[in-house]
């Protein structure tokens, strides 16, 4: 993130704590301004209980195109028992900054306690979600084994890896429950959970396309068994006389 788009975004927090909206409204993007924009700002900064505790950046990422970026920031704000959470969004043009979007919302605890993961107050989309990734872990794995058990020569280390490729991907946001279907995505191993540093954990979860591959042609990759040789029966032996 551009040190200057974190600059500006505290720089407006702080001019709506001191109530100074006029400085503010010279800083928007002319798009957003409007008649009721002061009305907003002064609501905004009523959010503000007292003079912050500490402050720090939660939440960042920027979008560039050809002429243009736009930086998504969020700030949170402690209070002695509350939280607020500030959404700035600055975009810049032809080297010049505006907020393209200013957004506070009031919490009850923390950003980084909203989003550790924990089983309490989840949903159906949640579990779903996780079942869907034990599901396709454990598929994987038995395929996996089931592979390293096999003698079939050296096509063995191809399907190693194959086995391990998931393809399409399902992203499940651990915090709010919300399903994100990307349909280009490749990824080895086709399960994964991450998170940033106060964020919401993510399941990325992708389709074991190499998994299923290899069980449904399992059984034509082995080497059939040679037959063995046949021995002619022994019959009685052929006497003798002299």
């Amino acid at each position: 993130m551009p040190p200057e788009d974190e600059a500006l975004a505290r720089d407006c927090v702080d001019l709506l704590l001191h109530d100074r909206f006029d400085e503010i409204e010279a800083r928007l993007d002319p798009r957003i301004r409007n008649a009721e924009i002061k009305a907003k700002l002064a609501e905004m900064s009523s959010f503000f209980p007292s003079k912050p505790i500490s402050v720090k950046t939660v939440e960042a990422g920027v979008v560039r195109r050809r002429d243009s970026s736009t930086t998504n920031i969020t700030l949170e704000y402690q209070f002695q028992r509350s939280w607020l959470l500030a959404h700035v969004v600055i975009r810049t043009e032809a080297g010049v900054k505006t907020i393209a979007g200013f957004r506070i919302t009031p919490t009850a605890e923390s950003f980084e306690m909203m989003n550790e993961f924990t089983f309490d107050d989840k949903g159906f989309s949640q579990y779903a979600g996780l079942l869907l990734a034990l599901s396709v872990t454990a598929l994987t794995l038995y395929a996996f084994v089931l592979c390293v058990r096999m003698k079939f020569g050296k096509k063995k280390w191809v399907w190693l890896v194959a086995i391990l490729v998931g393809v399409c991907r399902v992203t499940v946001n651990w915090t709010t429950g919300e399903w994100l279907f990307t349909p280009l995505a490749l990824r080895l191993p086709p399960v994964t959970a991450s998170c940033s540093a106060y964020g919401p954990w993510m399941l990325q979860i992708f389709s074991p396309v190499g998994a299923i591959a290899f069980l449904r042609l399992r059984k034509g990759l082995a080497p059939e068994a040679l037959p063995l040789p046949t021995v002619p029966e022994a019959g009685p032996a052929n006497e003798s006389s002299a």
